[in-house]
């Protein structure tokens, strides 16, 4: 509406200004010009400082899913001098990597005991009342946004690596998985050995749970360290 009256007010100026059809044609065409000049101002003020318009905040959480199969990680791309990120981040073990633009908004994590889950906190321009939308609509800026936050809640056994160092990892997983193998099973054997002499009645229950965990542990283990040689490179 404010668009259709201001194009509506300047051609009644015009009009009236070139056209005396009564001795009050200015006094109408300067209504007119003022008419023109609030809608221009308005639109401006709208589109400029978001006039008749009001902040809505909605958050939503989702689950988060490790972007690799072999460990949880979460994977983001350094922009410029590393002060901005792109995130990449799954939020079901059926989705391709999604990048999520931090140029735009804002993103940290955190650590929790929960389940991994990313919040996203939106934060979106609104029109005030119906009358505003009726004036304003025209210009289509409804549900603009305003800014976005992005909290990634992982549990302590995540690491956060950039692409390149995921990348990197993977090669170094690879060329030593030998290597990792004989590493993990030796841990584990002194590991098993070591609590058997402690509790020499241990059932085969037990030894089963007992052998998970350290072969757990020892990967685990084994993987960090590969994980801080690439950190360090």
């Amino acid at each position: 509406m404010s668009v259709i009256l201001l194009i509506i007010a300047l051609v009644f100026f015009f009009i009236c200004s070139v056209i005396p059809f009564n001795k009050y044609h200015g006094i109408i065409a300067f209504f007119f010009l003022v008419i023109a000049t609030l809608s221009g101002v308005s639109i401006v003020a709208n589109d400029t400082y978001h006039y008749g318009m009001k902040v809505k905040t909605t958050t939503t959480h989702y689950q988060l899913v490790s972007a690799s199969d072999k460990m949880n990680v979460l994977l983001y791309q350094p922009l410029g001098n590393g002060s901005e990120k792109v995130y990449l981040y799954k939020t079901s073990s059926k989705q391709k990597i999604k990048p999520m633009k931090t140029k735009d908004s804002s993103a940290k994590y955190v650590i929790t005991s929960d389940k991994p889950n990313v919040t996203v906190t939106e934060k979106r321009y609104v029109y005030k009342d119906g009358l505003s939308k009726f004036f304003f609509g025209i210009l289509h800026n409804n549900n603009e946004l305003k800014h976005c936050y992005y909290t990634f809640n992982i549990n302590r056994d995540w690491n956060v690596l950039t692409a390149k160092q995921a990348k990197e990892l993977d090669k170094l997983v690879k060329k030593n998985q030998a290597v990792l193998k004989s590493q993990v099973e030796t841990t584990v054997k002194a590991k098993v050995a070591a609590a058997m002499q402690v509790n020499p009645q241990m059932s085969a229950e037990q030894q089963k749970e007992l052998i998970q965990q350290a072969q757990n542990e020892a990967t685990q283990a084994a993987m960090q360290k590969l994980i801080q040689s690439v950190k360090e490179k």
